[in-house]
């Protein structure tokens, strides 16, 4: 097959951002989100194919300038498929658009005003967040029993009830999480996709903010803090709603106590979930965002497997010789962040789920070993707080399976 870009092809270079970030600069396109780390060099090739040279004429100015040929050929193709360059000329009429991965991506709440999200996270508001999140501080300093424990997330009545209420504003809780990365990208002009998806086998709801490579490194933060923010914030709430009934300035029943208890349990694991370093949390983005690093969960990864291949010879090491050393730096740096996060996840296993567990486990069998004949109220109380557990459950082990089941890039 004979090459779509000789020397006197002229190259139609499609608007593109640049960012630098350190030796290398990403550049890519906010619309498809595909967005790639390139040497400065072939950013100048770009530019000077943008300006009318021919692929043949930048060759040679490259040659002039660094001795050494490039390979552009291969390199206009591979952006190419990226949808970032195409070839001029009669033939190119009839050739269409890459289809993967350049196409246009479909964004949730792209047309939310921008002048309003930059309200929504402008200083003064994000203050009076901060004063509230003190505030709630000071509250549960000088009242302790206010933090709520794992057995609050247990009801031993109105099971059904209380869990339809928990789950409503579990999954309220998680939207305003996503909405709230969807509106501080919106505020510094990225827009963005909300996807379900899973971890492990744990259905969750994800954020891409992948266009925020288009804007500078000190905008990216608050995209990517957005939802601790909010959480933060609905959880102060909640501590100041539980402070003023225990000061007898509301009036709440019992149930409603225990509601407000489990909401503010639900937020605190929220918060306390992206802490768990070893997997791709809103904290894990910020720290490859400040340590400058691409792929440091996978580097990561291989250096503690270096680790371990130092003591037990069966292990095989990974070269990881072409990475920068300010990089290198940084992987172990987040190799100790990476095991306490995993050492946290451990903990909070013990600490809330088979409490949790077991606490439902004690509630939920004998009304459900009795039978419906037995007593048909509990009987069906049982079997609908039984549900909220188990379908989030089967839903998140069909994604896994999926992920693993359908082929690669289908």
């Amino acid at each position: 097959m004979n090459s779509l870009y000789t020397r006197d092809t002229k190259v139609a270079v499609l608007p593109f951002s640049r960012q630098q970030e350190g030796e290398e600069t990403v550049i890519g396109n906010p619309e498809t989100g595909v967005f790639l780390a390139v040497p400065q060099e072939v950013v100048e090739m770009l530019d000077l194919l943008a300006l009318g040279k021919t692929s043949g004429e930048v060759s040679d100015l490259y040659l002039e300038r660094t001795g050494e040929t490039p390979d552009l050929d291969d390199l206009l193709g591979f952006l190419e498929t990226k949808g970032l360059v195409r070839p001029k000329g009669p033939e190119d009429l009839e050739r269409q658009k890459p289809q993967v991965p350049g196409r246009a991506r479909k964004f949730h709440f792209g047309e939310f005003p921008q002048s309003l999200a930059r309200f929504i996270f402008s200083v003064h508001v994000l203050a009076f967040e901060a004063v509230l999140a003190a505030v709630a501080v000071g509250l549960i300093l000088r009242d302790p029993s206010l933090m709520p424990v794992p057995l609050d997330m247990v009801f031993n009545t109105q099971r059904a009830w209380s869990w339809t209420l928990l789950t409503a504003f579990t999954y309220g809780a998680i939207f305003a999480h996503e909405l709230a990365h969807l509106v501080a990208a919106r505020a510094v002009g990225v827009k963005s996709r909300i996807r379900i998806s899973h971890r492990l086998w744990f259905l969750v709801a994800e954020t891409d903010l992948t266009g925020l490579w288009s804007v500078p490194k000190n905008q990216r933060y608050l995209p990517m803090l957005a939802g601790i923010i909010i959480d933060a914030t609905v959880t102060s709430v909640l501590i100041l709603l539980l402070f003023a009934a225990r000061q007898g300035v509301f009036t709440f029943s019992a149930l409603t106590l225990h509601l407000l208890r489990a909401m503010f349990f639900t937020n605190l694991m929220r918060i306390f979930w992206e802490f768990f370093l070893f997997v791709r949390t809103d904290i894990y983005f910020v720290a490859a965002t400040f340590l400058n690093c691409k792929n440091l969960m996978m580097d990561t990864q291989a250096f503690l497997q270096n680790q371990v291949a130092r003591v037990l010879p069966r292990v095989h090491p990974v070269d990881q010789s072409g990475i920068p050393p300010a990089e290198r730096r940084a992987i172990r740096a987040y190799a100790a962040l990476f095991l306490a996060g995993r050492a946290w996840a451990f903990f909070t296993l013990f600490w809330v789920t088979v409490p949790v567990c077991i606490g439902y486990w004690g509630s939920l069998i004998p009304p459900l070993r009795a039978g419906y004949f037995a007593n048909p109220s509990d009987f069906l109380d049982a079997l609908a707080a039984s549900t909220y557990f188990l379908v989030p459950t089967v839903a998140g082990f069909v994604f896994w399976a999926n992920a693993f089941i359908r082929p690669k890039g289908v």
